[in-house]
């Protein structure tokens, strides 16, 4: 969308929306989420910013959710891999 329609603040909220719409969509709805939308939209960051921090960060985030639940013995996490 910031490629496309630029930072005015209706492809902003085009932005955010897109972004919530499709994690409704793929049941991952994480409302900050759509803060990072906002961020990229108001900063126009280049196409590094998908690798870091967003990716990069996904992952580290993915890594310790995997590691604390499976520490305990009653809790598996995930439970599912797709």
């Amino acid at each position: 969308i910031l490629h496309f329609l630029g930072s005015s603040p209706w492809a902003m909220g085009m932005a955010v929306s897109s972004a919530i719409g499709i994690m409704q969509i793929t049941r991952t709805l994480h409302p900050p989420s759509g803060a990072v939308a906002l961020v990229v939209m108001m900063t126009q960051p280049d196409w590094k910013f998908l690798l870091t921090p967003a990716f990069e960060g996904s992952i580290i985030l993915v890594l310790c959710a995997v590691i604390f639940n499976n520490l305990a013995a009653e809790r598996t996490y995930p439970q599912h891999w797709l």
